[in-house]
């Protein structure tokens, strides 16, 4: 039995959190509802859990919610545009690490997803890129890691890393203004837009 995307997200639609899962998935992925299957990240899909959608260009089976491959969005930027307001807290899995193009253009639907939130709300992309939107965040991080603006950001840096940013400093979208910073426990971040923390493998 297929799932409507309305129907299917509107069980969930207390439950704050989401997973989506991208082509690249690690086959031994926990999956955990709601889940969005994002076309190819069907392949991990058992017993019709979640909810599947995409243009089928990197999954032969069926899917709930099938698009045109005829179109100017990605299957991600689609998935994303279903989830109300009230899925703040999204875990993603399978977008990194494969074309370099579609990697960038992942991060930058996730930039404009989290530019429409009307409530606080973050994304952690494959378990080593956090994204945050408008707001004061805390996050523990061990290791070298890097903040990234895609947009003219006005950003406060402090806590538990060593290089600290003075309250109200901009930063110039994808400069290297805050590249390779070390962080030894719970940093807080306050910033004016999106942005992006990428962590090394042990942060």
């Amino acid at each position: 039995m297929q799932n409507k995307p309305s129907e299917y997200l509107e069980r969930f639609s207390d439950s704050g959190s989401i997973m989506l899962v991208g082509p690249l998935a690690d086959a031994k992925l926990e999956i955990i509802e709601p889940v969005i299957f994002v076309d190819g990240g069907s392949n991990r899909r058992k017993h019709n859990i979640g909810l599947s959608v995409g243009d089928g260009d990197s999954f032969a089976g069926e899917l709930d919610h099938i698009l045109d491959t005829e179109k100017d969005f990605s299957d991600l930027a689609f998935a994303l545009s279903l989830l109300s307001h009230g899925f703040h807290n999204i875990e993603m899995h399978g977008f990194l690490g494969g074309r370099r193009d579609h990697e960038l253009l992942n991060l930058g639907e996730v930039f404009h997803f989290l530019t429409r939130r009307t409530r606080p709300a973050t994304a952690l992309i494959d378990r080593s890129v956090d994204a945050f939107s408008e707001g004061s965040w805390q996050v523990e991080v061990h290791g070298t890691f890097s903040l990234v603006a895609f947009e003219a950001t006005t950003v406060t840096l402090s806590g538990r890393c060593k290089y600290q940013i003075p309250d109200g400093t901009r930063i110039a979208p994808v400069s290297s203004f805050g590249l390779s910073n070390e962080g030894y426990g719970v940093i807080t971040i306050k910033t004016s837009s999106p942005l992006f923390l990428f962590r090394n493998k042990e942060a």
